[in-house]
């Protein structure tokens, strides 16, 4: 019989050959490969690297887009892998200036002789004491003339060898590293041409650590449209980023600084991904080990109509040129025109000329900076006014509510207004209107009418009712830049060490005292008038939306500033006085309405007195007998003889919405996105 093999001893075989295994494996990795490996070891690198997300798109009020992404190429420097920085720098350089590519240069020292620091640079403070606290690190003092500095630099990065000129701009690049880098990483150059890209990474074996990678950037549907109002993006700067690096930012990063994009960073900004990778030591990639998606920005849909503020926009321009030809260059400097839902203060469309190409506003801005009109700055929210005559409704809604007149209380108009023997102003052109009462007086702009209602009231009266509509305080919308205004009282005019005197009150009346409104603040108000006491918060924003999911993460609620009950009579007179003043033969809009039959219209024109050329003035709401829409232009300088000229824009754009006006109603009332 056979004697079979203790179990015990096949387990103790077993175990032997493992032990075998392992043991000629070990071998072979220590004593066999083990000089590769180690060379591979000290050949390899674990990198984390970001990838950017994606901002959110702007879209207007139909989900239509305005702002969208597209898809760029940048050079990003991995200063780890680099041994030799100012060869590096230099080779790169070389092939930008081939390509004709231009890269990332925030030194504040010119490019070519006379070295000096450039001028933007001065006028900055924070820019200077940026510069100084990062040549202080250097041991360099900060008091030097731009060429010395430059000298100084050269020796402290060891660049005597290269021509001044070139040694400069390395130094640049350097700079741009030390300061605007995230560790090991800085961007060299955004946007890169496809051929200085391609030239990179043909000697890509000759530069490690420099690599080519996707990004995106802004891009525009339509040019210089609601400029103003999307704003643009910009590169951090030093104090934003002291300010957001808790909150996730990176020295390099990119953010709102204007606009809609400035007051929508948090939704409009994604969240990065990050790239675990193990790279050679020329920097290629041999593994990625982990790989965190990033998740881009919500959409935001703002309440503008495309097509409503491409035609505002197209009219303003031309009520401009037509002015200026009427009267000359000098006139006509600038404008506003803005049109809004009077029930929510959905602003349907806002423009502002002069404007600016938001796709070109970098490379423009040192010319934009400079020009007089300044085309960067929104005068529809910014740009501050006399009302003139425009006013006239605050007095007669104060008058009628006061009961210091009543619908049938009637002034005789001489073409002066004669209570006072020392000051006698006059009506428009020493017009004398006979007998007018509430509505005749705002069908002729009658000042002596108003200038009566006003000295009846008092100042003390007519300035609590200007407060309700809203002149002197800003209208809360949602965007940066708003003025406040001024609202004429003895308050004010003590303020400025003066006397509140009686010919204050009634000019006050007529909108020609101290009170200034921007274009946002008289829509405002008449929206106010219209809808019966109801002043509602202007706002641009009306929802945020996960583009991925369809989710609305956000939306704009109605937001009441102020309510006080108007008597319905009250509104119902000034309306039809503003309603013939547009709508009636002899009214003060007439010429410009006259044949205009889409809907009927409650209008009141102003000509404000400045300096030089009057600022014409006109705001209103549509349909007179039930409003739905206000609206306001202003033109700077615009002439005594402008309000026909501002009409023909007012009547392009109420043309547009009429036509459409069930689209938006069906928006409003189902309260629900159209796509």
């Amino acid at each position: 019989m056979v004697e079979k093999t203790p179990r015990i001893v096949k387990i103790f075989a077993f175990f032997l050959i493992i032990i075998g295994f392992f043991t000629l494996q070990l071998i072979k990795l220590q004593l066999i490969d083990g000089s590769d490996y180690l060379e591979a070891s000290k050949n390899s690198v674990i990198t984390k690297t970001r990838v950017r997300a994606s901002r959110g798109e702007i879209l207007d009020r139909f989900c239509r887009p305005i702002v969208q992404n597209s898809s760029v190429m940048d050079v990003e420097f991995n200063r780890s892998l680099i041994k030799d920085m100012n060869k590096t720098v230099d080779a790169v350089i070389e092939i930008f200036e081939k390509c004709g590519d231009s890269y990332n240069d925030s030194f504040p020292i010119s490019k070519t002789e006379p070295y000096i620091y450039y001028e933007d640079y001065l006028a900055s403070q924070s820019s200077v004491s940026a510069f100084s606290s990062w040549l202080k690190n250097k041991r360099i003092a900060q008091n030097m003339t731009a060429e010395d500095t430059l000298a100084a630099l050269v020796k402290y990065y060891k660049l005597a060898d290269y021509p001044l000129e070139r040694a400069r701009n390395i130094i640049a690049v350097r700079y741009e590293a030390e300061k605007n880098g995230s560790g090991y990483f800085f961007t060299f150059a955004d946007n890169v041409s496809l051929e200085a890209v391609t030239m990179v990474k043909e000697r890509s074996s000759e530069l490690p650590g420099v690599t080519v990678e996707m990004d995106s950037e802004r891009s525009f549907v339509y040019e210089r449209f609601a400029s103003h109002i999307i704003g643009y993006t910009g590169r951090i700067s030093a104090e934003e980023y002291e300010a957001r690096k808790d909150s996730g930012y990176y020295i390099n990063d990119t953010l709102g600084k204007e606009g809609i994009e400035r007051i929508a960073e948090e939704w409009l900004r994604g969240t990065d991904g990050y790239k675990y990778a193990q790279t050679d030591k020329s920097g290629n990639v041999v593994d990625i080990i982990k790989d965190i998606e990033p998740q881009s920005g919500y959409d935001v849909i703002i309440t503008l109509d495309t097509d409503m503020q491409k035609i505002t926009e197209a009219s303003l321009e031309k009520v401009i040129r037509e002015l200026k030809a009427q009267n000359g260059e000098e006139a006509a400097n600038s404008g506003a025109a803005i049109f809004m839902d009077i029930h929510s203060g959905e602003i349907l469309s806002m423009a502002s000329y002069p404007t600016y190409n938001l796709a070109t506003y970098n490379r423009d801005f040192p010319t934009l900076v400079n020009d007089p009109s300044k085309p960067y700055v929104n005068r529809a929210i910014s740009g501050l006014f006399p009302p003139g005559s425009t006013y006239k409704m605050v007095t007669g809604v104060a008058g009628l509510e006061e009961g210091v007149i009543t619908t049938k209380t009637t002034y005789r108009c001489t073409g002066f207004y004669t209570y006072y023997e020392t000051y006698q102003p006059s009506c428009f052109a020493n017009t004398a209107h006979g007998n007018v009462n509430i509505y005749t007086a705002l069908k002729r702009s009658c000042n002596g009418f108003f200038f009566d209602v006003g000295r009846i009231l008092t100042i003390d009266r007519l300035s609590k009712y200007g407060a309700l509509f809203g002149f002197g305080q800003k209208t809360g919308i949602d965007l940066p830049g708003e003025s406040r205004g001024t609202l004429a009282n003895k308050e004010y005019l003590q303020s400025m060490g003066e006397t509140w005197q009686a010919a204050d009150t009634i000019l006050t009346a007529i909108g020609q005292s101290y009170t200034t409104a921007t274009p946002l603040q008289l829509v405002n108000y008449v929206a106010t008038l219209a809808n019966g006491g109801t002043r509602y918060q202007p706002h641009i924003i009306k929802a945020v939306r996960n583009k991925t999911t369809g989710e609305v993460i956000s939306e704009t609620q109605k937001t009441i500033l102020q309510r006080f009950e108007l008597n319905p009579s009250t509104v119902k007179a000034i309306l039809e006085g503003m309603r013939m003043a547009a709508m009636e033969q002899g009214g003060s809009a007439y010429a410009g309405f006259e044949n205009f039959s889409v809907t009927t219209l409650a209008v009141k024109t102003g000509t404000a007195e400045t300096t030089g050329i009057p600022t014409s003035l006109m705001i209103g709401v549509a349909p007179a007998e039930d409003p739905q829409i206000a609206f306001a232009v202003v033109i700077e300088n615009g002439g005594l003889s402008a309000s026909p000229i501002n009409a023909e824009l007012v009547k392009d754009v109420l043309t547009y919405y009429f036509s459409h006006e069930e689209r938006f109603i069906a928006a409003n009332s189902e309260g629900e996105l159209i796509s």
